[in-house]
């Protein structure tokens, strides 16, 4: 595990170095049929809500439909694994997150190398998340929340959009650092798990901020903290888990675009050059915000290589500290 961890990280550093020079290339690619843009988790979550808006912006500068294409299940490693076998013509790409790129990877053997399998096309934005609860919970911040799950443990679980996702690991850092025991339900995506939480078949979740919002808004559920270092700007009366006693807890999701490797060089600049302007557009930008993401703006194929491996070492340390595994 050790040994994959340094191929990985060294990969990391090779690609970001090669990146700039496929920048470069002059591009006359024009795509002549719809594009489908893959997605590891189903329809209802922050994945979906994130590739509609960059969907429908790529569709008017790239003159073709993008139809969104859903492969849930296995920590969003299914869908990843699709797009890494599909054909480098530019007709699959994907939009896809930490859980698959950074997370899975060191929870198993998976179909797709996450560096040498893909081509960067860009980074798009980060959210935090929510822990938000069940109306029938009888807690109304983190305090008493922990208190419940100390006075019953085993009584309570907490649902996420799949094992090895964010959401999952979020969950087990909390309990890590609060002390305290909820039994992991994972989901094929963070749309059914939402649903069930209103539902109350599970009664806590680690949410991502956007889909979460309607539902905290009509009281359906209750949000008791936000991940995040810093509060949320669309949950402003809403405390960080740092505020409420878990001193340096922070948990975001950051979102990426990859096609399969070996794709040619005028392709990836055509789609690294349109989506540079989509994250630098102010109008997408507002529309990210609302739904409660935010680091909305372009990097530089470096800088998303140096947050992947930021993000690979920190969650490493979440898994292997958490003993967590792929049937956690």
């Amino acid at each position: 595990m050790r040994s994959d961890r340094r191929r990985v990280l060294t990969c990391l550093s090779a690609a970001a170095a090669l990146m700039p020079l496929r920048a470069q290339a002059q591009s006359a690619w024009t795509p002549q049929r719809p594009i489908r843009l893959v997605l590891g988790y189903g329809a209802g979550g922050a994945t979906d809500a994130t590739a509609r808006i960059i969907g429908r912006h790529l569709q008017a500068l790239l003159g073709q439909p993008v139809i969104n294409e859903y492969k849930p299940g296995a920590g969003a490693s299914i869908g990843a694994e699709f797009v890494a076998h599909a054909p480098a013509d530019g007709y699959t790409i994907g939009l896809t997150d930490t859980g698959p790129m950074v997370i899975i990877p060191q929870l198993r053997k998976v179909g797709y190398d996450p560096v040498k399998d893909f081509t960067p096309l860009s980074y798009i934005c980060a959210t935090g998340l929510a822990l938000i609860v069940h109306p029938s919970v009888a807690a109304n911040g983190v305090g008493e929340l922990i208190g419940l799950l100390k006075s019953a443990p085993g009584r309570y679980s907490y649902a996420s959009s799949g094992i090895g996702s964010v959401h999952h690991l979020a969950g087990e850092l909390f309990k890590s650092r609060a002390g305290v025991q909820a039994d992991h339900v994972p989901y094929r995506g963070a749309g059914q798990a939402l649903t069930d939480l209103v539902g109350g078949q599970v009664l806590l979740m680690m949410a991502s901020i956007g889909p979460a919002l309607p539902m905290i808004g009509s009281g359906k559920v209750r949000a008791l903290a936000v991940t995040t270092a810093g509060r949320s700007g669309v949950l402003p009366e809403v405390p960080t888990l740092a505020e409420q006693g878990l001193a340096g807890y922070d948990a975001a999701l950051s979102f990426t675009m990859v096609a399969p490797a070996r794709l040619p060089a005028a392709v990836a600049a055509r789609y690294q050059a349109e989506l540079r302007k989509i994250v630098a557009n102010p109008a997408v930008a507002k529309e990210l915000e609302k739904l409660g993401y935010d680091d909305i703006r372009p990097r530089t194929p470096a800088e998303v290589g140096e947050l992947t491996r930021d993000e690979f070492r920190k969650w490493g340390a979440v898994i292997r500290d958490a003993g967590i595994t792929q049937e956690s």
